[in-house]
């Protein structure tokens, strides 16, 4: 049966809906990477780094030179202190003054290729994910009288990702802020809901359409009930319990700036403050509900898989979670603890609109 010009154009939304959460997942992920390495002034300037387009890969491109051109914007390290070419020239045999002004946003002037390739490649990574919001934004103002919600979640979703943009400046320029790289983190995680949300939508009306829809049993409507608020309950707790996680990272980070990215971390935990056992119970809490959740959708099409993968993903979580705790705070387990929130995260949203979306059905 050849497809439906409705369902040509729910697939290829889905498709740049798909692309677009998978990017934001791997933004989170590369932003912690970012945290976990201390890579996060790698590049001291936004959107440029150094003042180039493609970052420096070696000391000689951040120092003066003789007879080499530099751009205007450009920056080298100069007596611990970062300069900018003021306009394009090319260097005489002795350093000129007059053609370089000291860069005062920050005071941070250190170059590490490595620091600075980890932190280009997360801002890569989230200037490719504005494409397909952005054509994904574009396609359902397309559609706007049919479907007003997606175009007005997706014009949401893209001054997110602006917000999301203009904060990263505001990060960079101000060496590192605690309480604005937290704000920044969870705007991240609300333009992945705005995302999943829409995802869902429109995955289930693709589905209808391509013939696909998923099975629902009969006879379930008390559970189907209630899943609703179970599945917006763990997404309540998941919120709670990801501000908490970001208080105990913050206080994490303060260890770091006083001892140093690479000290010994055996006496850490214990330097954390209470809210690490708070955070730490309340996971045992979330997973209680998401194992009563889980119960509780046994025999509902499209519910029961998304509550067992749930499950599956916070007792992930979970462990990773106590292992950190428990062997001083690895930092490779750092960033997939991250991400795995965000799976979670993902995954809750998307189980919350499907029940909607069956609740508003029935």
């Amino acid at each position: 049966m050849p497809h439906s010009p409705t369902t040509k154009w729910t697939a290829v939304l889905r498709r740049l809906l798909q692309a677009s959460i998978i990017l934001t997942l791997l933004v989170i992920l590369a932003g912690s990477v970012v945290r976990m390495t201390g890579s996060g002034m790698g590049c001291p300037d936004w959107p440029t780094c150094f003042g180039l387009i493609i970052p420096p890969t070696q000391e000689a491109q951040v120092t003066w030179s003789p007879k080499t051109f530099y751009g205007q914007g450009q920056m080298i390290v100069r007596n611990d202190t970062l300069w900018m070419a003021q306009e394009a020239f090319t260097s005489g045999q002795s350093y000129d003054r007059a053609h370089w002004a000291a860069y005062t946003r920050h005071d941070y002037a250190v170059f590490n290729p490595v620091h600075t390739w980890i932190e280009y490649i997360n801002r890569l990574l989230g200037a490719l994910l504005g494409f397909p919001v952005l054509l994904a934004t574009g396609w359902t103002l397309f559609r706007s009288k049919s479907h007003p919600k997606w175009a007005l979640t997706m014009v949401a979703a893209l001054l997110v990702l602006g917000f999301e943009a203009w904060l990263g400046k505001v990060v960079v320029d101000g060496n590192l802020i605690p309480h604005q790289i937290t704000y920044h983190m969870a705007g991240a995680f609300a333009l992945l809901g705005l995302l999943t949300a829409v995802y869902r939508s429109v995955s289930s009306e693709w589905e209808l359409h391509a013939l696909r829809a998923e099975r629902e049993v009969e006879g379930l409507e008390a559970d189907r009930r209630a899943a609703y608020p179970l599945f917006m309950g763990l997404i309540a707790l998941l919120s709670v319990q990801i501000i908490l996680g970001t208080q105990v990272r913050e206080e994490v980070d303060a260890l770091v700036k006083a001892f140093g990215l690479y000290a010994d971390r055996s006496d850490w935990v214990a330097q954390l403050p209470v809210g690490l056992l708070v955070h730490r119970s309340f996971s045992l809490l979330i997973l209680a509900l998401s194992y009563y959740l889980y119960r509780k959708t046994a025999g509902l099409g499209g519910l029961k898989v998304r509550a067992a993968f749930v499950l599956y993903a916070l007792l992930a979580e979970t462990a990773l979670g106590a292992a950190m705790y428990y062997f001083a705070i690895p930092r490779i387990l750092q960033p997939v603890h991250l991400l795995l929130s965000a799976v979670s995260w993902f995954l809750l949203v998307d189980g919350a609109f499907k029940a909607w979306l069956m609740l508003r059905k029935g």
